[in-house]
């Protein structure tokens, strides 16, 4: 007769182990998600933000003019405009969208829109719309530096186009803010 070894007893977890874990868990997710908010980026809001508008309202900026190849300075400037042009045009249709959307959807509420809500909603759309028309306007930037390059042009008017580039951002950001004030009367 095989002898058989004692069976161990597996602890289990006693009732305040639980709580405390799924204290820390409930705790750790509540920090996190207002650690986001406060930053200004909500994961939960992105995912509706992109239901309401659509995936590529946010990233898909159409196909920009060709670029063509440019003999001379000037040249190779001249076929760029049109793509950045073409991008700052629809940047700032989408963004005129956003704005309309918010005004409407403050309205709709009839006073009973959470404000806080309701902005940090609609800057973490500008800022979505932002953060892609940098990428695609980079990516132009750093295409026409290239072809400078290869040209032997001086890449010093990559600077200034940059400039003009941040300097309209933020003007457009002030005008936005100074309509959405009016139109919520504060």
């Amino acid at each position: 007769m095989k002898r058989r070894s004692p069976r161990r007893r597996k602890k289990s977890l006693n009732y305040k182990t639980w709580m405390l874990a799924g204290f820390t868990v409930v705790a750790l997710a509540a920090l996190l998600l207002t650690g986001s908010v406060v930053l200004g980026y909500n994961p939960f809001l992105e995912g509706r933000l992109k239901g309401q508008f659509g995936d590529d309202f946010f990233t898909n900026f159409g196909e920009l003019p060709d670029r063509g190849d440019g003999e001379s300075l000037e040249k190779v400037i001249d076929n760029y405009e049109p793509a950045f042009q073409a991008l700052e045009d629809e940047a700032l249709r989408r963004l005129d969208m956003l704005f309309q959307e918010a005004v409407a959807e403050y309205q709709a509420g009839d006073g009973t829109v959470d404000r806080f809500m309701l902005t940090n909603k609609y800057i973490q759309a500008g800022r979505m719309l932002e953060e892609n028309v940098d990428q695609t306007f980079y990516e132009l930037l750093e295409e026409m530096e290239n072809e400078l390059g290869r040209k032997g042009y001086s890449k010093e008017i990559l600077e200034e186009i940059e400039t003009t580039y941040e300097q309209a951002k933020d003007n457009k950001k002030r005008e936005l803010m100074n309509r959405l004030r009016q139109a919520v009367g504060n």
